[in-house]
């Protein structure tokens, strides 16, 4: 009997312990727009220690995936309906597994590729072992998907000349880099002139998944300056957050993002007053006939918008040395979610929206 009691009691205790370590998380929509999106809840604020993991839990009680980022972030992918609120659950324990959105290593199966990818879009760097080669590859690549499924492992498992270029029902590469910026490769402006960065020296993946892929990618000094990029990719998103700074700058100086605009093809690019998109021709695209919408994003970095030397560029003026250039890349594909550069418009002006008007996040503990 006794033994019962103190089993009874020993759960009552655990349940009620589990109770006060339960906090609710409600998200205010202040827009009259449908929104799903990740937000970040600084995990410090939490009654309870994160690092252990969380168990989050929506109205339906059903567990949802969640991260915690290098830098102390809880990430939670949401969508709440116009002005609406939706309420969520956070409770220490060990999450169930869950299928990750994000993904991205180096690849030494070609070089030594960077590539990362996420249920809409990749993107591609390029290391020091093509930069010993000679070949010039300065900016970002894009990738092209037409699933949602992680497919990167997959194309870079077969020879790279047969499958990156061609379409084999998943996705493949026809975004022409060359030597230029690419999609949204920051730069120094020198004299007027862009100051092409090469490739990547070293690289940290600071976070693995399942809702987002963070790199840190950084280059070797020239003439004493050296360039440090952290690039975030996120579930849902086809936009890839650059945080960029330089190191050794004597003066201020102006930098740049870039993205490339083809000399044949100029007409179809579209200058915002904090943003510029362009569709892309494909390297083929006779053959390919089909289309890459990207663009280049400063939500909240004041720019000057310019074309020059066959780029759009975001420049920033009078930039000082350790300080941080922010701004959002990204790129879509007509063979999937976004047909046409029409779509790719409305795709940028709910994203800057957005930004504008962030979700609302309330602890309640």
């Amino acid at each position: 009997m006794r033994k019962t009691v103190f089993l009874f009691a020993l759960l009552t205790l655990s349940l009620l312990t589990a109770s006060a370590q339960t906090v609710t998380v409600t998200v205010s929509n202040p827009t009259a727009a449908q929104r799903q999106e990740l937000i970040a809840i600084d995990a410090s604020e939490l009654p309870f220690s994160a690092k252990e993991g969380v168990i989050v839990r929506d109205a339906f009680s059903i567990e949802q995936a969640s991260q915690l980022t290098h830098d102390g972030k809880l990430l939670l992918y949401v969508h709440v309906r116009p002005n609406g609120k939706a309420v969520f659950t956070i409770q220490p324990g060990i999450p169930a597994p869950v299928t990750s959105w994000v993904a991205g290593r180096q690849y030494p199966e070609r070089k030594d590729d960077l590539a990362f990818e996420n249920d809409r879009i990749g993107f591609r760097l390029y290391g020091p072992a093509l930069q010993r080669t000679g070949e010039k590859g300065f900016g970002h690549d894009v990738w092209g998907k037409r699933t949602p499924e992680l497919i990167l492992d997959e194309l870079y498992r077969h020879d790279p000349m047969l499958s990156f270029h061609l379409d084999y029902g998943k996705g493949l590469d026809c975004y022409g880099v060359g030597q230029t910026l690419g999609c949204g490769t920051p730069c120094l402006i020198r004299d007027g002139k862009i100051v092409y960065p090469w490739c990547y020296e070293t690289y940290k993946i600071l976070d693995k998944g399942p809702l987002r892929f963070t790199v840190q990618v950084d280059f070797a000094a020239v003439d004493g300056i050296t360039e440090h990029r952290i690039l975030s990719l996120d579930k849902g998103s086809n936009f890839c957050e650059a945080t960029v700074w330089y190191d050794g700058l004597k003066k201020p100086t102006d930098i740049a993002a870039g993205l490339a605009i083809r000399p044949a093809d100029p007409k179809p690019v579209v200058i915002g007053k904090d943003y510029v998109h362009y569709a892309d021709p494909t390297v083929d695209p006779e053959r390919h006939q089909f289309q890459i919408y990207s663009a280049l994003l400063f939500p909240d970095q004041p720019v000057t918008i310019t074309r020059q030397e066959n780029h759009a560029l975001g420049i920033m003026k009078g930039y000082q040395s350790g300080q941080h250039f922010h701004y959002y890349f990204g790129a879509a594909w007509s063979e999937f979610d976004v047909r046409s550069q029409g779509e790719w418009q409305l795709r940028i002006d709910g994203f800057m929206q957005a930004k504008q008007h962030p979700l609302q996040v309330t602890i309640n503990k």
